[in-house]
């Protein structure tokens, strides 16, 4: 009984050792539940049928013999008093309610010794002074019939009433007779049952110390578990990543918006070091934020950009807020990174960069074009009558010739400046965009066949209706393709690819539409230029499309820059991915036409089919 936690298992070890080791022949264990104030039967011996005896009730409606325990916490032994009498020949009398005559006389003794509970306190008082017998009890008398016991125990004279409690707790009630030996329970066997019971009082408090224990344990484990999906569930639905490295900043954890922003699943990550994914160019094998780790504000973190590489070997600017993660020691476990793509940032400060520089080149060249033109004009004229006196063979015709080149490409510029300045009025209309790709070609064709590049040209959708002016929409494209046919050496290879975009990439800049019947939330055209030339380097690649920024030794610096800002008066955008000897690819993603719109397709070009290689 001892070793057993169960308190099913421990009354019934009870049961069993009282059995063997006194007369009882029927037991009854009582239950007293004191969070919910109920009694109830738990376990039994020696009855016939068991469920007749069971029973369950509020503690408050319990009175008589079992509330008479309960209040005084010591055993009780209910006998007809004629069953203690030398001649045994007065009949058995039930138990009734007791009247305590003899407690007021005997109170400091009283808790060594067992209440005897009888019918005739007179009698057994006389009987006790001429004999002794009874003097290890303290006798009380009993008046009125206990319905409780009755109806648990049955019509019964004499029976055992053993509290299960200790100083401080009250856990139930032992009901026990020899009705069925009719045998008398002596002293000594009562207070064998009594040392029983004690001891099992004990193994009840521990096994039920135990079991709160546990609950309690259980219920802190629940609370835990609840507070870590709690903090789980923020940490996973955060939208910036959240990396969570140890000492030896290795990956501990990694959130869902890092997985996407990565392109890794958590699994492949955790146990890598930090560096695996943020690095300085050139640079895996240092441990970049080592040097400002030790003078990181402990509240505030630190707050760095830093590039990061994705599964897909793209590189990515990123913005990392470093904070460092302490335990209840205040000593350092860890660090958290949170870091968020500041690549659309970037985008939308190099716009602001160009459109200042834009504005500041538009006032520029509005006050020099009056200035210029008109002398220009003057001079390519006074070239012109000059070199008429002059024959073809004339070295000085040369001269003549050469000025006047230069004053076109100067006038050339002045008018790139102008557009700058004063941008054309864009007349949107219904633009097969195939058609203006074959015009781009057919205005190329001359520089593709003299540096004999071959041109591949695929066309992978049946959508080619975009918004905008078909003119500036061929120049944009034209300055693109005359800038790839320059970066590339004799022999080398264009590839142009459109491509209907059911979604649009998370990446574009969408903006609304300038004329209402047109349509940027279904669908976009993405317009792909490749080239085998000898590529950009990364520090040319943001300043690509600035104005004046040109890696050639002839060249203005202004093509591209005004193919960026007519695509964005189109409402697309134009990037650009290269690298030093792999050559470039721009990307040009324009809206396509509302499906609901009914304005006709524009007819085909005149033009010729293209020669293409």
């Amino acid at each position: 009984m001892a070793d057993s936690d169960d308190v099913n298992a421990i009354y019934d070890y009870l049961i069993r050792d009282l059995i063997d080791s006194t007369g009882l022949d029927r037991i009854m264990i009582l239950r007293l539940d004191s969070k919910n104030h109920f009694l109830e039967s738990q376990a039994c011996y020696g009855f016939q049928d068991v469920s007749k005896y069971s029973y369950k009730v509020f503690f408050d409606n319990v009175n008589g013999l079992l509330r008479k325990v309960y209040n005084d916490r010591e055993p009780l032994n209910v006998v007809d008093f004629n069953d203690f009498m030398t001649d045994g020949e007065a009949a058995p009398q039930t138990c009734g309610i007791l009247k305590d005559n003899y407690r007021s006389s005997k109170g400091e003794n009283r808790r060594s010794r067992i209440n005897l509970c009888v019918p005739d306190l007179a009698s057994c008082q006389t009987y006790t002074e001429q004999s002794g017998q009874y003097q290890h009890y303290t006798v009380m008398q009993m008046k009125k019939h206990d319905k409780t016991v009755s109806h648990l125990l049955g019509d019964v004279s004499s029976f055992l009433i053993l509290p299960i409690c200790d100083e401080k707790y009250f856990y139930g009630y032992v009901l026990a007779d020899s009705s069925l030996s009719k045998k008398v329970i002596s002293y000594n066997e009562i207070r064998h049952a009594i040392s029983l019971v004690k001891h099992t009082t004990c193994s009840v408090h521990r096994a039920l110390t135990q079991k709160m224990m546990f609950d309690k344990i259980d219920a802190q484990l629940a609370d835990i578990q609840e507070l870590k999906n709690f903090y789980q569930g923020i940490i996973h639905n955060l939208r910036s990543g959240l990396i969570i490295v140890d000492q030896c900043m290795n990956i501990r954890e990694v959130n869902r918006a890092a997985e996407f922003l990565t392109g890794y699943q958590s699994d492949e990550l955790l146990g890598k070091p930090l560096n695996y994914l943020f690095a300085e160019k050139n640079n895996h094998n240092k441990c970049f934020y080592l040097d400002i780790v030790d003078d990181m504000d402990s509240c505030m973190g630190a707050l760095a950009e830093i590039p990061m590489h994705t599964k897909n070997r793209e590189i990515i600017p990123t913005e990392v807020c470093f904070s460092v993660i302490k335990d209840i020691n205040d000593t350092i476990s860890g660090l958290s990174c949170i870091f968020q793509d500041v690549s659309t940032r970037k985008i939308k400060e190099q716009n602001l960069a160009r459109g200042d520089k834009l504005t500041a080149l538009g006032e520029l060249a509005a006050g020099m074009a009056h200035e210029i033109k008109n002398p220009l004009a003057g001079i390519a004229g006074a070239m012109q009558i000059m070199a008429r006196n002059y024959h073809t063979e004339n070295p000085y015709h040369f001269v003549f010739n050469e000025v006047q080149e230069q004053v076109k490409r100067l006038d050339s510029f002045v008018n790139d400046l102008l557009q700058f300045a004063r941008p054309g009025q864009i007349n949107f209309s219904v633009v097969d965009i195939e058609a203006v790709i074959d015009k781009v070609f057919f205005l190329a064709m001359h520089q593709l066949d003299k540096k004999k590049i071959a041109v591949t040209k695929s066309h992978g959708t049946n959508a080619s209706l975009v918004q905008g002016d078909a003119e500036q929409l061929q120049q944009a494209l034209l300055n693109i393709v005359m800038n790839a046919i320059e970066a590339m050496e004799e022999g080398g290879s264009l590839t142009i690819q459109s491509l209907l975009l059911t979604e649009s990439p998370t990446t574009t800049l969408r903006k609304k539409s300038i004329i209402p019947r047109f349509s940027l939330e279904s669908a976009m055209i993405q317009i792909s230029i490749k080239d085998t030339g000898h590529g950009i380097d990364t520090e040319d690649l943001e300043k690509i499309f600035n104005p004046f920024h040109t890696t050639k030794c002839k060249g203005t610096g202004l093509g591209l820059s005004i193919s960026h800002r007519i695509i964005e008066q189109h409402g697309g955008t134009v990037t650009v991915k290269s690298s030093p000897g792999t050559g470039s690819v721009f990307t040009v993603l324009l809206p396509v036409c509302d499906n609901t719109t009914s304005l006709e397709k524009p007819e085909a070009s005149t033009l010729g089919q293209i020669r293409l290689i």
